[in-house]
């Protein structure tokens, strides 16, 4: 044990004799000395980590070294567009209020699997392959969610619950160097709560309605997650299959569907790839691009979902011009045609006129996305016909549908 400690140890032993409650039992010296030391050895030792591994987070020295060692591990993506992307993003989510720690950093990592991970230090991680699969929107919420675990100091909670005492004592006479690689290892070894997983994606979803993302992203992010890797999904460096701690990424797609629900006033909601408003089937978008019909169907809501959230919805706001439906002066979907784009508009019409359902859930919200089949892939959605469905009114037909 180091000279520092034991004095601290003598110290706290003096102080307990001095200011300690009255006394019952009179321990023999020697085997209360032994007792002492062994307890406030340990206690002082607890201390000096969880203020050493604080150090390493809040500070820019901390942040550095835990930088240059998660670059180590994962490698570093060089292609300068990629990193100004994800640091972009990062900039537009830290104006939020809800982010308190400010001064996060950020970096593209090349592997290729659909993945993010925070660590120490407020150092975040972008795989290049989020970035290939997802646009801005559902990156912004994938990183919204990482930076969530940083505003509520999971991996500094995390790491110092690993460290057990013995290693505690050791870092003591170790320094700060054992303290670097355990965290440097936890990387690789972090795991979240399903409390904390859920506390994040409900902050993050939050973080992204400060922002002026689509936040349909969220939800839409959730499914391209779901259609590449099921149920079952782990973020971090680790391995992408899940254990049983994080929620199934179905029910993550539901309970973003029913965020973004409340976030308009429980007006907007989408059940399967269909968009509601106010109860009313409005449009079933199909697939385009890169975007899965589903994906499409939680944009749309999403952009209604922040009118009316922001009250620019009023009765007679939509209309259409060519195939492109706009509300209030934006447009929130384009359609195979004119005619179509002209029922979607009255459909919205319609359902502006009403008011919210009186069902807390709307419709839509209420039914769990996770019945939507998890192994369906984007390449069959991006071939099925487009579909709409409206009174009166039926179409049905191969086409090629731009967001």
């Amino acid at each position: 044990m180091n000279t520092t400690l034991k004095k601290c140890l003598l110290m706290a032993t003096t102080c307990t004799m001095l200011t300690g409650f009255a006394a019952t039992t009179v321990t023999p010296p020697v085997q209360a000395a032994g007792a002492a030391e062994s307890l406030l050895s340990g206690g002082l030792a607890m201390v000096y980590v969880s203020s050493a591994i604080n150090k390493m987070d809040n500070t820019d020295q901390g942040q550095q070294e835990s930088l240059e060692n998660a670059k180590k591990q994962t490698g570093y993506y060089d292609n300068p567009a990629a990193q100004a992307r994800v640091k972009g993003i990062l900039a537009n989510l830290e104006k939020s209020p809800l982010v308190k720690r400010k001064g996060y950093t950020v970096y593209v990592n090349p592997d290729n699997e659909f993945n993010a991970f925070m660590t120490i230090g407020r150092v975040m991680s972008v795989n290049k392959g989020a970035l290939d699969k997802l646009d801005d929107s559902e990156l912004a919420y994938v990183m919204a969610h990482e930076l969530s675990h940083g505003e509520h100091k999971d991996i500094v909670n995390g790491l110092k619950k690993q460290v057990g005492l013995a290693t505690a004592v050791s870092a003591v006479d170790g320094g700060n160097n054992l303290l670097a690689n355990i965290a440097g290892n936890y990387i690789n070894n972090q795991v979240f709560t399903m409390s904390q997983e859920k506390n994040a994606d409900k902050l993050g979803f939050q973080i992204l309605a400060d922002t002026d993302y689509n936040i349909g992203g969220a939800p839409a992010a959730m499914v391209v997650l779901r259609n590449a890797y099921g149920d079952h999904y782990r973020e971090g460096l680790a391995s992408v299959i899940n254990p049983n701690n994080h929620p199934k990424t179905s029910g993550r797609v539901t309970t973003n569907n029913q965020y973004m629900y409340e976030y308009s006033g429980n007006h907007v909601s989408v059940s399967g790839e269909t968009v509601y408003v106010n109860g009313v089937n409005i449009y079933t978008p199909a697939a385009s691009g890169q975007y899965t019909g589903e994906e499409r169907a939680y944009f749309m809501a999403g952009k209604l979902a922040k009118m009316y959230h922001k009250g620019q919805i009023y009765t007679g706001a939509a209309s259409y011009s060519g195939p492109s439906v706009i509300v209030a002066g934006t447009s929130v979907i384009t359609t195979p045609g004119a005619d179509v784009a002209s029922m979607v508009a009255n459909n919205l019409n319609t359902a502006f006129a009403k008011p919210a359902p009186e069902d807390k859930n709307g419709k839509g919200a209420s039914k769990s996305n996770a019945n939507t089949n998890t192994k369906k892939s984007a390449s069959k959605s991006q071939t099925k016909k487009a579909s709409t469905s409206h009174a009166n009114h039926d179409v049905s037909r191969p086409v090629k549908l731009k967001v």
